[in-house]
């Protein structure tokens, strides 16, 4: 995996979805995806995504 890759399980706009056929959403960005968002965005526009806001780390 790219070091400089989005994970967009680590973001707090990204879900999983009820929709089989599109099961990853980025509230963010508001669309549902096939693969991971990040991807989609990086492969539509060229860029990363800009609208990744990271989630609190949780504490065990």
């Amino acid at each position: 995996m790219n070091a400089n890759r989005i994970d967009c399980f680590k973001c707090r706009n990204f879900y999983i979805t009820w929709d089989s056929k599109f099961p990853y959403g980025c509230r963010g960005l508001g669309f549902k995806s096939k693969g991971l968002p990040s991807r989609d965005v990086k492969a539509a526009s060229g860029t990363d995504c800009l609208k990744f806001v990271r989630k609190p780390e949780v504490r065990k």
